[in-house]
């Protein structure tokens, strides 16, 4: 309907143009093929509908197709880019425990080392230590042997009250009262004994034995019984209770003064029963029975 119209109105118009001019009416109707032309073809085709949906549609298939595409090629570059990340933390998480393993290896031979190093600077040490402390005791009882022998000079002493065989009935002093009766009442024997172990102190016959030995082979010292001292017997002088006298404690040549009544060395009770021992000693050589 729309078409026929089309054509009588274009037919009315071409005959009115032809009637007023002809050069008109022939351009108007060169050019009305044309556009007839034009509109049939379009109108055949179905352009509008290519044009709005073929082409729309096409713009779908071709936009759909591209998305489809580069969606696919994204999700395989992504796959791509995941897997070669997962294989670089791979390969850190491996590189670092190797690293990690490398570090406690090391650690763990260094601390060796360093334990053996110390172990060894310590044994260095040790033996070091003990062979100063031999060579110390060494030159102490070299340094004592040499002194006892210089002290140990009989000729030094001449004739006195301790020579000879009845050297106790020579002493110039108040002498044969000190006895058992004596240490046995001294206040710290009894509990000091007991802690150190004494059953009892050398008798007046065991040191008269002794000084006996030692003025035979002219040697001027005794050997304090279960004692480390060595009394310097013709050192030994008294004063009424009081006896001073010089003894040997391995190191030193020692003064010492002793109270036979009371018990008393140096001013006060013996330290232990090496002293308790030359205490008593020293008394029985000066007032023992």
């Amino acid at each position: 309907m729309t078409s026929k119209v089309q054509k009588t109105g274009l037919a009315g118009a071409i005959g009115v143009l032809l009637m007023l001019q002809p050069a008109a009416a022939l351009s108007a109707f060169e050019a009305a093929p044309t556009f007839a032309t034009e509109e049939l073809l379009i109108s055949q085709r179905g352009g509008g509908s290519k044009g709005g949906g073929s082409r729309g549609g096409g713009g779908s298939r071709s936009g759909g197709s591209r998305s489809s595409s580069r969606s696919s090629g994204r999700t395989g570059i992504s796959s791509y880019s995941g897997s070669r990340q997962g294989t670089r933390q791979s390969t850190r998480s491996s590189t670092s425990s190797n690293r990690q393993s490398a570090r406690s290896g090391t650690r763990d031979t260094r601390q060796t080392s360093r334990n053996s190093n110390v172990d060894s600077r310590q044994q260095g040490r040790t033996s070091r230590t003990d062979q100063r402390q031999s060579g110390r005791n060494d030159r102490v009882n070299n340094r004592s042997e040499t002194r006892r022998d210089a002290v140990n000079n009989w000729d030094r002493y001449g004739n006195g009250w301790y020579s000879g065989s009845s050297w106790y009935n020579n002493r110039p002093w108040n002498n044969g009262w000190y006895g058992g009766s004596y240490y046995n009442n001294w206040r710290w024997y009894p509990g000091q004994a007991a802690a150190w172990g004494l059953a009892g102190m050398a008798t007046f016959a065991t040191i008269n034995n002794l000084m006996n030995s030692a003025q035979s082979s002219q040697v001027s010292y005794i050997n304090v019984p279960n004692s480390d001292y060595a009394l310097y017997y013709p050192s030994v002088t008294a004063t009424g209770d009081v006896v001073s006298f010089e003894a040997d404690n391995g190191y030193d040549t020692v003064r010492f003064n002793a109270n036979c009544r009371d018990g008393t060395l140096n001013g006060g009770a013996p330290l232990n029963a090496n002293e308790a021992q030359l205490l008593n000693a020293a008394c029985q050589v000066a007032f023992g029975e």
